[in-house]
């Protein structure tokens, strides 16, 4: 959440660290115009969206601000994508360099299911999906 509202970017994985505690990692490029909410974000979500959510993911993928009417506040304050497929609640562990990006390691604090559909996916510049 930003002064300006809730913001979200379109990232093409994220990955797991640990399992205790539960820490996942994703990157954001250092030029990104998002790069100092999320960097200096003490909570953030991942979403993993449906297939039928292409259009958002494409959005965030060249704008920051959120769509009305298309999230709701997480229980740790950050947006959560409504009708994702999954989102992961995370609370900022660690932020490391990777050149050009910083690498945000998340803490898990809660998980929350979706709806039954195919998830989204992205493979040689195209959206697709799975299921």
């Amino acid at each position: 959440m930003t002064d300006a509202g809730p913001i979200g970017i379109t990232v093409n994985s994220f990955a797991s660290v640990s399992l205790d505690p539960p820490l996942v990692l994703w990157s954001i490029g250092k030029a990104s115009d998002r790069y100092d909410a999320f960097r200096s974000a003490k909570a953030f979500t991942i979403n993993i969206l449906t297939a039928d959510q292409a259009d958002l993911a494409q959005h965030h993928a060249q704008s920051s601000m959120l769509i009305d009417g298309q999230w709701e506040t997480a229980g740790n304050g950050a947006p959560r994508i409504s009708g994702a497929a999954g989102t992961l609640e995370c609370r900022q562990y660690a932020v490391h360099p990777g050149g050009d990006h910083d690498i945000l390691v998340g803490e898990v604090t809660a998980l929350h299911q979706g709806p039954a559909a195919p998830s989204l996916t992205f493979f040689k510049s195209g959206y697709g999906r799975i299921g």
